[in-house]
């Protein structure tokens, strides 16, 4: 790839990669991303928040664009918030998903759009939620709602089902609901370390961040080929696969450092902000 040539658009995870293991973005990272910006390229960043919970991280940078949010499900204008793209769920999918949760006696969560259902996540009444997810619910001023028999609620403005437990856990939910749900439902698992969770999110098959950044791209007017992603976790694998350059981090789950192109440094050692360096002075062994 020549970058001379064409004008790029970056599309770059944002915990695990963007973010340093403390949930800050360093200076250096900061530095490097607004050079790219300054070169006359493009940043998408492509998460599993929502706009509420990736706000922040957006001020932080000081980087404001359209942004892929909720793993693909969202593309964002970050600048006001208003959604360009979203893609709502299968209301029966959403219902028989929450079911297949709660038959594990844990709570399933299901995302809404705020503007038009009045709250951000709808919660299953009388299961088992995590600690975690209630410390980030609060922390993040999100407005949830709990309900019985998530199966029977109304789905139309779902836009994910997830469910937050601990790893072991979430093997067993994993395995029901792959069992159940052969083709019907894209699940994709993100690991929370430092509180020993995993994150298991459920969209419609077609949703993933590598679709959402094909709708960035186009909107830039870049061409596909000129998508280059970095993550570090199974909800980026979809993207890591399918750009023509793709890096995942040194602190990445070892499926996603298969399905990358490349490895780089950690999120502990800037490893996002040394390849944005090498890439922009022509220095990376690739790309």
């Amino acid at each position: 790839m020549s970058r001379q040539v064409s004008k790029y658009l970056f599309g770059i995870d944002l915990d695990g990669t963007l973010l340093n293991p403390l949930g800050e973005v360093a200076d250096r990272t900061k530095q490097a991303i607004h050079a790219v910006l300054k070169d006359g390229h493009r940043v998408a960043f492509a998460t599993g928040r929502n706009f509420i919970e990736a706000r922040p991280v957006f001020e932080s940078v000081a980087h404001h664009d359209l942004a892929v949010l909720v793993s693909g499900a969202v593309v964002c204008d970050t600048r006001t918030g208003d959604w360009l793209k979203h893609s709502p769920m299968n209301a029966t999918l959403a219902g028989e998903l929450c079911e297949t949760i709660e038959a594990t006696g844990h709570a399933a969560v299901a995302f809404q759009d705020r503007s038009v259902a009045g709250f951000d996540y709808m919660i299953s009444q009388g299961r088992e939620v995590h600690p975690s997810l209630r410390v980030w619910f609060t922390m993040a001023g999100l407005l949830t709602v709990y309900r019985p028999d998530m199966g029977k609620q109304d789905h139309s403005k779902t836009i994910r089902i997830s469910t937050v437990t601990e790893v072991e856990v979430a093997k067993q939910i994993r395995s029901a609901v792959e069992k159940r749900f052969v083709g019907r439902a894209y699940l994709h698992g993100i690991l929370v370390p430092h509180d020993g969770v995993e994150i298991l999110e459920m969209f419609d098959p077609n949703v993933n961040k590598w679709e959402g950044l094909k709708y960035v791209a186009d909107a830039h007017g870049i061409a596909t080929q000129n998508i280059i992603c970095v993550g570090d976790d199974s909800n980026d694998l979809p993207m890591l696969r399918a750009a023509t350059l793709s890096l995942a981090m040194g602190n990445a789950r070892a499926e996603v450092k298969q399905a990358a192109k490349h490895v780089i440094g950690t999120n502990a050692d800037d490893g996002l902000a040394v390849f944005l360096e090498q890439w922009l002075s022509g220095t990376t062994r690739f790309g």
